[in-house]
């Protein structure tokens, strides 16, 4: 049953001007940064016990308050305490609940969506009283409660973005008990979650699937740090949020250092600190040092305005990278260090193209589900690496993480190997009644918010992305004015803001493109909507451009399935030409990677690079132009590998459909 508009789970991000500057604040305390950084880590990977249970999705989704505490403590209490009533099994985390086969197969992949209570000890051998201890997921499906030494510490909502919460006061020496409960109510049975959708065409994964660590710091320290390149000539402007968790009052000093990244060293696609990565210190002008003043208890923001002198520019295929590192003293004590990459970049619209540093950029894209056969999508550096040294021998240029945000390694890895990214919020197919949810919810506000501070600092993200192909309009619109003003007014990244939506749904006329930078559409002519290949998408953009003339247009998907056996592969290869033929005729830049002065579509996004476990589990769907092992290309890879390689001017030619 769906839980009614006035029973719905509060939200727990807000913003809070601090220093005249607006600030996210969630469960009490400023969003830190996930960058990886050089501090005390207590990893709490490894093994849990974990017990199933039937969950009660409305009482999981109510709104927290001490009632809801006292009916967890009633019906679900022997979870919460030693009890030889629960035969806890062992489970590895991070890892999906749902078994997992590792076969390419339909099933192979457990559905399960439901509930799970998880346990474990982790020690401390000494609580350091000068020290606060920070407890961070990179991502639990789909609900979560966590309790630490039998107390209570918050709840969140959400499988795809990292979340914290400041656990010091919960903590002992010695053992400490961690329990979280999980709930992961089926899609399709409630409006007011994301995604929604019974028929979402990826697999819902249950648990805590992304790592999960405490981290030290000092009581007074290093927040996070945003960089925001204003120019091509280096000029940044870097907001440094610093907190007081301690009892006193304290003052000091944050100093910043500005070093060039070494692309060179082993640890650039080995390693992903930041201060790992570092070269020869950078020459810059301006302060990166001023003085601070925190009460105890209180939040500080620096604003910091530098210029990197002689700045190299990262673009395409060229990951020119700087690292920020800010140290924090007090009476000449360095109290704490923070360390972040980044790179010096513009994205803009110019009329009908984008342009990166200032020049037109043709995109040539391809989206990914950051999944695995053995692991669904549990995240690791290295097996990101990997899928993202495969793409890089198609010639792509650009990675649609589509349909949700990615590992925060993931994004690390896009500016380390030069690869654009187009990073979404998972409203897939979304209808009246979902918007209606979200616009008292706000729910998906949040996960925007929480998408874009958690991707912050990278320079491959050029493209946020509101949405994939859901169906109303007019309330699809106001969301998107709301995200749009939200993002330029409280956060601007100076990043383009687009959707993908479904060109048939309602068609070229979208309203809900207005407020965007670039009108962006998934396009399926001849296969899930009608015309032709060809022909359909050659009129969807003549129209399409008509009602836009002055924004660029990105197609966001296109491709088709292989079938079992790929046995449909002819058909992949024969849409994908006459689909492309189309896309190129209309391109701002041609099929050898020349600039088009009237040329409107400024970007494509094929549909997909590897095989993936749907949500219904009749079958996998084999778009890819890999099967899922990664190990086995299809009979098109090699074409678009020489498609994609004249448009970003790595290859010689491109197929003669294209011309």
């Amino acid at each position: 049953m769906t839980a009614s508009p006035l029973s719905y789970l509060q939200t727990t991000l807000v913003f809070k001007t601090v220093d005249g500057i607006e600030i996210p604040f969630q469960n009490g305390n400023p969003v830190p940064t996930f960058d990886p950084q050089e501090r005390s880590i207590i990893s709490l990977n490894g093994c849990w016990g974990k017990k199933r249970f039937e969950a009660d999705h409305d009482f999981s989704m109510a709104p927290r308050d001490a009632g809801w505490l006292e009916q967890v403590a009633q019906n679900e209490g022997m979870y919460l305490v030693a009890s030889s009533d629960v035969a806890w099994e062992p489970h590895h985390v991070p890892l999906p609940e749902n078994r997992l086969t590792g076969e390419a197969a339909a099933s192979a992949a457990e559905t399960y969506e439901n509930g799970v209570w998880y346990q474990r000890t982790f020690t401390l051998a000494k609580l350091d009283e000068s020290q606060v201890y920070t407890l961070k997921s990179l991502g639990v499906s789909y609900i979560c409660d966590i309790w630490i030494n039998g107390q209570w510490i918050g709840f969140h909502e959400g499988g795809f973005t990292p979340f914290a919460f400041h656990v010091t006061s919960y903590l002992q020496e010695g053992d400490n008990d961690i329990r979280i409960r999980v709930d992961n109510p089926p899609w399709g049975s409630r409006i007011e979650v994301i995604p929604a959708e019974e028929g979402t065409d990826f697999f819902n994964y249950t648990g805590i699937i992304q790592d999960l660590y405490l981290e030290a710091a000092n009581a007074v320290h290093l927040v996070r740090a945003d960089v925001v390149p204003l120019d091509t000539a280096g000029k940044l402007s870097i907001r440094v949020v610093v907190s007081n968790q301690g009892s006193a009052d304290c003052s000091g000093m944050v100093e910043g250092v500005i070093f060039e990244a070494d692309q060179a060293c082993e640890a650039f696609l080995t390693s992903p600190l930041a201060s790992s990565i570092k070269g020869g210190q950078a020459a810059t002008e301006g302060t990166l040092t001023l003085p601070f003043e925190a009460k105890a208890g209180e939040t500080r923001v620096l604003q910091f305005e530098v210029t990197v002198c002689n700045p190299k520019l990262w673009s395409l295929g060229v990951p020119n990278l700087y690292v920020g590192e800010w140290t924090l003293s007090s009476s000449s004590q360095t109290m704490d260090t923070l360390s972040t990459q980044f790179g010096i970049r513009t994205v803009r619209t110019e009329s009908t193209r984008i342009l990166l540093n200032e020049a037109p950029v043709f995109l040539a894209g391809i989206a990914r589900h950051e999944e695995w056969p053995e692991t669904g999508r549990t995240a690791d550096w290295d097996r990101i690496r990997a899928d993202l040294e495969q793409i890089r021998t198609i010639n792509a240029n650009m990675v649609r993480t589509g349909h949700y945000p990615n590992h925060v390694h993931t994004y690390l890895l896009l500016d380390r190997f030069g690869f654009a990214a187009m990073s979404e919020i998972p409203l897939w197919q979304f209808e009246k009644e979902h918007y209606v949810a979200q616009e008292q919810r706000q729910f998906a506000d949040q996960m925007w918010r929480e998408m874009v501070f958690s991707q912050y600092n990278r320079p491959s993200v050029l493209m946020w992305s509101t949405q994939n192909e859901s169906k109303e309009v007019a309330l699809r619109l106001e969301y998107n004015r709301r995200l749009v003003q939200d993002l330029r007014t409280k956060y601007n990244d100076g990043r383009l803001i687009t959707q993908s939506a479904a060109a048939d749904q309602p068609g070229p006329e979208d309203a809900s493109m207005e407020p965007l930078d670039v009108a962006g559409w998934t396009m399926y002519f001849g296969i899930f909507h009608g015309g032709t290949p060809y022909e359909g998408t050659r009129e969807f953009l003549e129209n399409a451009h008509r009602a836009f003339p002055d924004k660029p247009i990105l197609n966001t998907e296109f491709g088709h399935w292989t079938g079992e056996r790929d046995v449909d592969s002819d058909m992949q290869i024969h849409i994908y030409e006459t689909t492309l033929k189309a896309l190129m005729e209309q391109a701002t830049h041609n099929a050898d990677g020349q600039l088009v002065p009237d040329g409107y579509v400024a970007g494509i996004d094929f549909w997909i690079m590897y095989d993936w476990y749907v949500n219904h589990n009749n079958w996998i769907d084999t778009f890819g132009l890999y099967h899922m092992d990664r190990k086995h290309g299809k009979p098109l890879a090699d074409q678009l590998a020489l498609d994609y390689g004249a448009l970003v001017g790595s290859g010689k030619a491109i197929s003669k459909s294209a011309h």
